[in-house]
């Protein structure tokens, strides 16, 4: 079953790789503009790229969601 995003925002944490980009790769096919957060910001702005395509609908972005400030920051951003 396809569930159609469009217009959403999918903000989806640990996604520069694995489970987490399986899950922003399937949100972006559904529509979603998906905002890829990870701690290794190197990491989540290149799963960003390639999810982006050549659409400007993804955002990489470094969070350490044991910090409020960085979450906070990750949030703000988006």
């Amino acid at each position: 079953m396809q569930i159609e995003l469009d217009g959403k925002v999918a903000l989806i944490v640990g996604a520069a790789q694995g489970i987490g980009f399986a899950t922003a790769t399937e949100m972006r096919a559904s529509g979603a503009k998906v905002a890829v957060a990870d701690i290794n910001g190197d990491a989540a702005m290149a799963a960003a790229e390639r999810l982006n395509g050549d659409a400007t609908e993804t955002l990489g972005v470094r969070v350490d969601i044991s910090s409020l400030e960085s979450v906070e920051a990750m949030v703000s951003e988006v």
